[in-house]
């Protein structure tokens, strides 16, 4: 075979094989960039004996914060702003959190999840 059909056969052989995914898959891409974004608003990590909600997260992702009067808040995680309806709310093992993330301390026992969600 020359190399001309030899590059056809395998830019079809791609062609069938993406086709194929893509139907196989179960999702159109708009439907996994949905998916995608959604997974963006769970985040969860064990606890750390010492250290705060606030502390271990700022630890493995990129997050802004404010301060007030009852302590640090955070505004937005990995380029996920809290907006006029939806905010990021943390809960350790299944209760919501009661103060600001920087004064809750966590042992390693505690499963620390934040939440992108509306009030």
């Amino acid at each position: 075979m020359n190399k001309t059909k030899i590059i056809a056969i395998m830019v079809a052989i791609l062609a069938i094989v993406g086709v194929g995914y893509y139907v196989y898959s179960g999702k159109n891409p708009s439907e996994q960039q949905a998916s995608s974004s959604q997974e963006r608003r769970i985040i969860s990590y064990s606890g750390q004996d010492g250290k705060s909600v606030c502390s271990i997260l700022k630890e493995s992702y990129k997050v802004e914060t404010t301060e007030s009067s009852f302590g640090e808040m955070v505004t937005s995680i990995n380029g996920l702003a809290s907006s006029d309806s939806e905010f990021w709310f943390y809960s350790i093992n299944g209760t919501p959190g009661e103060m600001s993330c920087d004064k809750q301390m966590t042992t390693v026992s505690d499963h620390v999840v934040w939440e992108y969600k509306g009030m």
